[in-house]
């Protein structure tokens, strides 16, 4: 699988019109894999994950932080191909806000209430 480089017209169109777009493989399946791997092995993330109420009688836990650490959860904040994306769909320059994890313990249930 191969990462997408660049938003095409159609999906700045659909951006437009919906207020927003599907960027399908913006990462390749190794960065994924990378990244994957990398949450898996995180103790601190996993110790510091917060648990919230899903709404429905389930919950997730999520870990939140606001400075793009070095690693790789960093890099993938910083990439190139999200940045310019970003800032392509905004029309203007964009800044890291905060950095989202949501841990989901396997066949448990529980749903991220997003809104």
């Amino acid at each position: 699988m191969t990462a997408m480089t660049n938003l095409d017209d159609s999906q700045l169109a659909d951006f437009s019109r919906d207020g927003f777009c599907i960027a399908r493989q913006m990462f390749g399946a190794d960065e994924i894999d990378l990244l994957r791997d990398a949450a898996l092995e995180d103790r601190t993330l996993d110790d510091q994950a917060v648990g919230r109420n899903d709404g429905e009688g389930g919950a997730v836990r999520l870990k939140v932080w606001n400075q793009p650490a070095a690693g790789v959860y960093g890099i993938f904040s910083r990439s190139r191909r999200l940045v310019d994306s970003m800032e392509k769909l905004l029309e203007g320059e964009v800044y890291h806000y905060h950095s989202k994890m949501i841990l989901k313990d396997p066949r448990t249930g529980g749903a991220f209430v997003w809104h």
